[in-house]
């Protein structure tokens, strides 16, 4: 027994694991933290010049480098169709959001956001107001998937 008890231990101290801290979310945290709340549909999407290391996450390569994962600056210009909690006037606001620089799928990846205007989907987004006007995923620019949620609507 001691003798499993010890290579287990060995083999744990040996194996190097790769995972990041992921904040659960749950809709009153969500809405706590939110500014705007809406149900929105997009109607542009524009990719910017701003590129930026998104926050809290990095690559390991095999030889134990770490390499920041970089996003691409992206806005989405969305209508409006209920707010349900902020400035109930607000017919639109952009997105202020990221797309990977590189894609490619990894394991731990962030869990980024994309829109295509011409599918006419709805989305339950959880907003912050940033400092330039623009709105970002109260979950992050990391995962904002967590905070934006695509209505799907179930015929019986």
């Amino acid at each position: 027994m001691k003798t499993f008890f010890t290579l287990l231990v060995s083999m744990c101290l040996v194996l190097e694991l790769h995972a990041r801290l992921k904040q659960s979310w749950n809709y009153d945290s969500l809405n706590e933290k939110a500014t705007l709340v809406v149900i929105a549909t997009p109607t542009k999407t524009a990719v910017t010049s701003e590129l930026a290391p998104l926050p809290n996450i990095v690559t390991v390569h095999g030889d134990g480098t770490k390499e920041d994962v970089m996003g691409k600056g992206v806005e989405t210009t969305f209508e409006v169709l209920t707010v349900l909690k902020g400035e109930h006037g607000t017919k639109t606001f952009v997105l202020h959001h990221f797309a990977l620089d590189r894609p490619g799928a990894a394991a731990n990846g962030p869990g980024l956001v994309s829109f295509a205007p011409k599918d006419q989907k709805r989305f339950l987004m959880f907003l912050q107001k940033e400092a330039d006007g623009r709105y970002a995923a109260v979950s992050g620019q990391t995962d904002p998937d967590d905070a934006i949620k695509e209505l799907v609507e179930n015929y019986p």
